[in-house]
């Protein structure tokens, strides 16, 4: 039996499918008074230093070896606070909250102002064989993140 990093039998993992791809039966526009929760993912900085790093692993490099730790890494990249602010600053002036979360921001808001911020549309899913009350919500197309903060924003997830 062949294993993956995890040490997980080959066997075992194959016939695991995450949660939310069990749902794929659309039952329609989402109530757009329905308040959903997602995630709202900065961009991290100093892209270019961090795909320099792979050359820490040749020896023939002069920074061969020279690794930093985790906290190091985290304040070199971690999103800046001014994109934490224009972004969470763009979301309240549109009326939706966000809090803080790591290097993420996450965002409560009513499925209406969602659709409206994103310029896209939210159903219902449940699993074919699975009851009506067992929904998940996800959009329907593709959408746009704002141009007033596309700058700041790396992905929306979530929805």
């Amino acid at each position: 039996m062949t294993e993956i990093n995890s040490g997980a039998p080959v066997s075992h993992m194959a016939h695991h499918i995450p949660k939310f791809a069990k749902y794929t039966k659309d039952i329609g526009l989402a109530d757009p008074k329905k308040e959903i929760q997602y995630s709202i993912v900065l961009k991290i900085r100093n892209q270019e230093w961090i795909e320099k790093q792979v050359y820490v692993q040749n020896p023939t490099c002069e920074n061969f070896g020279k690794l930093l730790g985790r906290g190091e890494i985290n304040s070199l990249t971690k999103p800046s606070q001014a994109h934490f602010d224009k972004v969470s600053n763009f979301l309240q002036s549109k009326g939706i909250q966000s809090t803080r979360d790591g290097d993420n921001l996450k965002v409560l808001s009513s499925i209406e102002k969602t659709q409206d911020l994103f310029k896209t549309q939210i159903h219902k899913f449940t699993q074919p064989s699975g009851s009506q009350d067992d929904t998940i919500y996800k959009r329907v197309g593709g959408f746009q993140v704002p141009p007033e903060i596309s700058d700041c924003v790396d992905l929306v997830v979530g929805f």
